[in-house]
């Protein structure tokens, strides 16, 4: 007896150190937290990728354009959208966002004051093959263009080659200037996210949405306004999924009311229950802040999922009352729920790592509470049976039926790994979007050549020599606004040579005063440079490495021939996803490996056979019947299979365990799950929506071919 008394009162004393430790770990955790809270990220792509994520040079590539803001002006009037345009201008701050288009009527100054070094590329070419009388000719016809323009005096620029090149350059945007287009006039500013603020997602947030307010100001008397670009969608992304958070939570809590209302008959439960499960998430947030710089908006939406997961853990125990009874079964769910987590830690995706992390700490957490807690509570309920059981033909009729749908659904599986399927716009911004576009001329597709050089002469010379090797019909590179140093010393020489060649034939309207001052002219010997405030380090990624960007290529192998490296951020980030998914469904196979070895040490062979199988037929039956649904599978799909196995085993596991009570439990913990998951499944955002669906069938299914199978409870334990 002193020995037993000995041992528990030990017992009880480890209990309390776990108690006290648990306690000071929430406290210096929380301060930490409240000294340096978490930075939210709503930027729709990081959810999927990070800058560890692999290449560094395709996330700088897709976060490049990703801080750029379109600013449309529709009216019936060029003067009123122009107006508009520059009042939405003046009424934005300047501090968080920047006019950064190239204008180039804006440095139209610095362009003149080198003339002599600047000629089109369509003129190099003519001039580099003496075909003299094509410049001759064109700039006649030019010369005696009623609509022409002239930048030069004639006497300066007789062919007007500078009035040529700055053509060549215009892009029709980036000014206050009206473009007609289906009888309406629109004018277009493209602002920029100061990059010293990329990292205060909240302050952004909060600013798009005064941008948001005077879009609906100035969208008055004949004008409206539309806003494009990656800010805009995370704004209303975040703005709608924080919006889903709360709702989410809302109805889950209605729907735990209802629940334990008409089990328990006492309310009083969901204070312990809400309490466990608040600070499960409080955890979660905890852990993800010291270890991730920011938490994406997403992973707070899947959080709420907690609310169905973690009360399974309080339902057994308040059905039951005695923690000896369930915690074999309460320690080995846990496991297996955490470790399917678990596996996400190896996805390669940033949102679900921090999903993996939250959820993972959150669940320990809730286990903790009922572990070390729950005991000092004094629970005296009474509660009704609403567990059920299924005929052993129903059971047939169930097993051959989910089997058969597994099996007809391999037939039908498609896979889509398309970047852009994964976020599905509002109409209103998708509208908006595609009137950019068009009224733009900016439907091509954009992809990259990468090149790199020893400093910025060199990449300017090797743009050059690609530009000149491949033939593109349209490409935004730096060296099309900055010539490399000996190109323009070569332009000073092409254009000297057509002076001395055909000036005097062609220019009849100039004196011969004027003819030879322009023969004997002396060119300065200095070049157009870039300072370090200049908006063409919009192309430099680094200070040895350089963008150019090709429109709708059709053959890109002619630029890694040339020695060059190309890019197509999209196919990239869908090819990366790709391999993430099939390396996922390769570790399926060992995922269920190291499960049958986990469960077989604490259970029979036989019995963790029919724990497992009811997992294997939800995963298999959920792929299957949405891909006879016509519905395309993608990487989270894939990957909330992991999900329906971890949770999934709970059912199997409380059920071999053969506690009296745990067919109530199990029943009550699937219907909250399911529910909450449900709840995501109706969410905007189709990457959290996809899990939400897949989940919800499975797990559904997951518990009712749990009901097939009967475990020796007796000779189950080794």
């Amino acid at each position: 007896m002193e020995v037993q008394k000995l041992i528990s009162q030990n017992a009880n004393n480890i209990k309390n150190l776990f108690r006290v430790l648990f306690v000071l770990f929430f406290l210096i955790a929380g301060v930490f937290v409240i000294i340096h809270p978490a930075k939210t990220e709503t930027n729709i792509l990081n959810a999927v990728f990070s800058n560890d994520s692999g290449d560094k040079t395709i996330v700088k590539l897709s976060g490049r354009y990703s801080s750029k803001i379109n600013v449309i002006a529709e009216s019936d009037d060029a003067d009123k959208s122009s107006q508009a345009i520059e009042k939405f201008y003046e009424m934005t701050n300047k501090s968080v966002f920047k006019q950064k288009e190239l204008n180039v009527n804006k440095m139209l100054d610095n362009y003149k004051k080198y003339q002599y070094n600047l000629l089109s590329s369509k003129n190099i070419k003519r001039l580099e093959n003496n075909y003299y009388e094509a410049v001759t000719a064109e700039s006649l016809e030019n010369l005696y263009n009623p609509l022409g323009i002239m930048l030069l005096p004639l006497d300066d620029d007789p062919f007007m080659l500078f009035t040529d090149y700055i053509k060549s350059l215009s892009s029709g945007t980036g000014d206050y200037s009206s473009i007609n287009y289906n009888d309406k006039y629109y004018s277009i500013i493209t602002i920029e996210i100061n990059p010293d603020l990329a990292l205060s997602p909240t302050k952004i947030n909060g600013e798009i949405k005064k941008l948001t307010q005077q879009q609906n100001k100035l969208s008055v008397d004949g004008v409206k306004i539309y806003l494009t670009g990656t800010p805009i969608h995370s704004y209303y992304a975040s703005s709608r999924s924080m919006l889903e958070i709360n709702l989410i939570c809302i109805l889950s809590v209605i729907f735990l009311l209802g629940l334990f209302k008409y089990y328990f008959s006492d309310l009083r439960l969901l204070i312990p229950t809400l309490t466990s499960i608040g600070l499960g998430m409080l955890l979660g947030y905890i852990v993800c802040t010291l270890i991730f710089p920011s938490i994406h908006v997403l992973t707070f939406v899947f959080s709420t999922t907690l609310i169905g997961i973690c009360i399974d853990y309080s339902l057994h125990y308040f059905i039951e009352k005695d923690l000896s009874k369930i915690f074999k079964s309460l320690t080995v769910s846990m496991l297996t729920t955490v470790s399917a987590f678990a596996v996400l830690l190896f996805s390669g995706v940033e949102l679900l790592k921090q999903i993996a992390v939250f959820t993972m700490t959150g669940l320990f957490s809730v286990y903790l509470m009922v572990v070390l807690f729950y005991p000092l509570l004094k629970i005296d309920t009474k509660q009704r049976t609403i567990g059920f059981s299924l005929s052993e033909k129903t059971k047939k009729i169930l097993l051959y039926s989910v089997a058969a749908v597994a099996f007809c659904g391999l037939f039908f599986i498609q896979f889509n790994d398309d970047i852009k399927d994964m976020y599905v716009p509002s109409k209103k911004l998708a509208g908006a979007e595609k009137l950019y576009k068009e009224v733009t001329d900016n439907n091509s597709k954009i992809t990259f050549a990468i090149v790199r050089g020893n400093n910025l002469q060199d990449i300017l010379e090797k743009e050059e020599a690609l530009i000149k090797e491949v033939n593109f019909t349209k490409i935004q590179a730096l060296s099309k606004y900055l010539p490399s140093h000996k190109q323009q010393a070569k332009n000073r020489e092409l254009r000297k040579n057509l002076y001395n060649h055909s000036l005097k034939n062609y220019a009849t309207f100039l004196s011969s005063e004027q003819v030879n001052k322009l023969l004997k002219e002396e060119y300065p010997a200095d070049y157009l440079d870039m300072d370090k405030n200049s908006i063409f380090s919009e192309f430099l990624i680094d200070k040895n490495t350089s963008l150019v960007m090709l429109y709708d290529i059709k053959d890109p192998q002619v630029i890694i021939d040339n020695g060059y490296e190309y890019i197509d951020v999209q196919q990239s980030i869908s090819d990366r996803i790709k391999n993430c998914r099939i390396n996922c469904l390769v570790m399926l196979l060992p995922v269920f490996v190291i499960l049958f070895i986990l469960l077989s040490v604490i259970y029979k062979p036989k019995n963790t056979l029919k724990i497992l199988t009811p997992s294997i037929l939800a995963t298999t039956f959920s792929i299957g019947v949405l891909s006879i649904f016509n519905v395309e599978i993608n990487l989270f799909h894939v990957l909330a299979i992991f999900l329906i196995i971890g949770f999934g085993l709970d059912y199997s596991v409380f059920k071999a365990g053969g506690i009296k009570g745990s067919k109530d439990a199990v029943l009550l913990s699937c219907l909250t799950t399911v529910f909450s998951f449900l709840l995501l499944a109706l969410t905007n955002f189709k990457l959290i929506s996809s899990l939400g669906l897949i989940l919800s069938i499975g797990l559904s299914v997951s518990y009712l071919t749990s009901l097939i199978f009967e475990y020796e409870n007796k000779e189950q334990v080794k």
